[in-house]
């Protein structure tokens, strides 16, 4: 990969061409490289695998120009922009071929454009790696709280420390489906974190800063900043998903908040109907929020809320010594803990 081997101290960027498009214009994935005091570890970088989740671009705009090289012990990769076409459509997708880019990976050489995106960012970036933080966001009109997000299959588990070591309240442990780029590249022994921050198609800078802590407090948690990094002394693992949809269609008005915590039966907002009757909806568990839908109109059926329930919660110890800080989410919720 050009740029890896710059010196020390030293900053480089390129780009990499993956295909060409019908007029012949080239589809180019832009990147940035820093070398600190070492080489390794390697630390990706990656946002925008879906292109219209801006907060990941900028948390890595930020870090490259906010970082000194030669406060860095190791290599960190910065590929802001995965998913150029998508990007550039302003959508999830490409609006061509309209295929999920995560879903695709290890991806195909002599595949579609979407196949050839996912094949060259991972043999040009994610087996250059030793580990990286895979930066998302809700879809558009879902804000999500900031979690890391550890996907499963049967045949693949992840190692919850790299996860720990964002530093976020909570960790959401959930089946996922081949082509992931976390579990493909999991399954390559190269961890990727998967890292939720507010929504798509919206820079927010409260989810900005958030990433930004996040992605330092792994850096130091592994060594590559001086430093202790910030985090609660004990995380909670979560993997009771709910999806609270509308059950009329008008106005929705929430009366929750992402990293709330709500007791089953306590009403999470309400729906007004155009007739001016309302109708009330509740949390069917003791649970935390994990979203909460933005978008106000909402027909019947359309999902507003996103739970985590308290039932088969896990507690995660801190495994090596951090800077401590409240979990106000865990203190709320260890009444619901069994």
């Amino acid at each position: 990969m050009m740029g890896l081997d710059i010196g020390e101290g030293k900053k480089y960027k390129g780009k990499i061409k993956v295909a060409e498009l019908e007029d012949g214009s080239k589809v180019e994935i832009p990147y940035f490289v820093m070398r600190g005091v070492k080489k390794h570890p390697v630390l990706l970088l990656n946002a925008a695998i879906h292109g219209d989740e801006l907060n990941g671009v900028e948390v890595i705009m930020r870090l490259f120009e906010e970082l000194n090289p030669m406060q860095i012990k190791g290599t960190i990769i910065g590929v802001p922009v995965v998913n150029v076409l998508a990007f550039r459509s302003r959508d999830r997708f490409d609006a061509i071929e309209k295929r999920d880019l995560n879903r695709k990976f290890p991806g195909k050489k002599n595949g579609n454009i979407t196949e050839k995106i996912a094949y060259h960012f991972f043999n040009e970036f994610v087996k250059n790696a030793d580990f990286g933080i895979d930066l998302h966001a809700g879809m558009k009109g879902h804000l999500l709280l900031p979690h890391g997000r550890a996907r499963i299959l049967k045949d693949y588990k992840p190692n919850l420390e790299y996860y720990q070591a964002l530093g976020t309240d909570i960790i959401f442990y959930h089946d996922g489906e081949k082509g992931m780029l976390n579990i493909t590249a999991g399954k390559e022994g190269i961890p990727i974190v998967c890292f939720e921050i507010g929504e798509a198609d919206r820079l927010d800078e409260y989810y900005i800063n958030e990433g930004i802590k996040a992605v330092k407090n792994f850096m130091r948690y592994f060594g590559m900043l001086d430093g202790m990094p910030e985090m609660p002394a004990r995380q909670i693992l979560l993997q009771g998903y709910i999806e609270v949809r509308a059950n009329a269609g008008g106005i929705f008005y929430s009366g929750i908040k992402v990293g709330d915590v709500v007791k089953e039966g306590d009403i999470i907002g309400y729906i007004r109907k155009i007739n001016g009757e309302r109708v009330y909806l509740k949390a069917e568990k003791d649970s935390t929020v994990m979203g909460v839908r933005t978008l106000s109109a909402v027909r019947e059926g359309d999902p507003i809320a996103w739970m985590l329930s308290f039932e088969n919660a896990e507690i995660l110890e801190i495994k090596k010594k951090v800077k401590t800080r409240r979990n106000k989410i865990l203190e709320k919720a260890e009444k619901f803990i069994k």
